[in-house]
């Protein structure tokens, strides 16, 4: 064990480091909780539902929940690994430069930078079950789904960019922005939720045209209440996280960034649970039930 005085700056800037990656850890072990009950509904949900749900998304929320539990896992270690990094530092290993502190260290590093590569690749396939979704309403129709498709194209790879610079800077500094990647993604949302509930409020004219009964109208407003519902909690905690980031210091924003990485997973599988229960639109006129069909959103007219 190294005998040398340690600067109180030095214990704290490692103690800042360590509390931080706690606190992200503390608040995703939450958020992982809710899913874990969540997804246990939407597969049962799924599995005896067949019809409802069919098998495309049975295993979009099963690749959900695995990254989302890989995720969790790599969110535990890196916080240990923190606090062992923590630990040597105050055994003055560090200031020795000993093999054991940087291995720990990089042990560390390498553990952020595969949960922000996981936290991107978990982005690509919820945005992609939110693509299908809005492909299906709009009768397979690729043009409705190209500025989206494109859209999450160019911020995942930026955010991929983004996640190796941040975690492994070069000595320029990093050329990627990595807010821009999250902006990019948030507009990746906004449009997907104006297709969709667009294309499902059209809709909803033309029944209420055609005459049909209040009950299906209102089935109609469920369907619409719930896309807007899950676009604006993706798109305000991604706001929150990035705000958080910019202005508030590592112990704060971590939070906003241990809870970010599982409601990319309980969004969509919120959604198929709330489907699966009935409240959404029944039948040949369901719009996202309609959609796990792999049918039109109904055309009353």
């Amino acid at each position: 064990m190294a005998d040398s005085t340690i600067p109180a700056s030095t214990i704290s800037q490692f103690w800042e480091i360590a509390a931080a990656e706690s606190n992200e850890a503390m608040t995703e072990m939450l958020f992982y909780g809710i899913l874990l009950v969540l997804v246990a509904f939407a597969l049962t949900l799924l599995v005896r539902r067949q019809a409802a749900g069919g098998p495309t998304l049975l295993i979009a929320t099963s690749l959900m929940f695995l990254l989302a539990t890989v995720q969790f896992i790599a969110r535990i270690l890196a916080s240990q690994k923190a606090f062992e990094v923590l630990y040597l530092a105050v055994q003055g290993q560090f200031a020795s430069n000993s093999a054991l502190a940087r291995n720990a260290a990089a042990q560390n590093l390498a553990l952020n930078f595969v949960e922000d590569v996981l936290l991107v690749t978990n982005n690509i396939v919820t945005d992609g079950v939110l693509i299908y979704r809005c492909f299906l309403i709009w009768g397979r129709s690729y043009y409705a789904i190209a500025a989206p498709a494109i859209l999450l194209f160019v911020s995942s790879i930026l955010s991929y960019l983004a996640a190796y610079e941040g975690d492994y800077p070069s000595a320029s500094g990093p050329t990627v922005d990595l807010r821009i990647g999250f902006a990019l993604s948030v507009l990746t949302n906004i449009v997907l939720v104006g297709l969709t509930a667009g294309r499902i409020w059209f809709s909803r004219r033309k029944a209420q045209v055609a005459g049909m009964h209040a009950e299906v109208l209102q089935r109609y407003n469920s369907a619409t209440a719930m896309v807007l519902e899950s676009g604006g909690i993706l798109c305000a905690w991604v706001v929150a996280y990035v705000i958080m980031r910019s202005i508030s210091p590592p112990t704060v924003w971590r939070v906003f960034r241990g809870g970010m990485a599982q409601i990319l997973n309980i969004v969509p599988t919120l959604i198929v649970v709330r489907v699966g229960l009935g409240h959404s639109m029944s039948g040949s006129d369901s719009t996202l039930k309609g959609s796990m069909k792999g049918e039109k959103i109904v055309n009353a007219a």
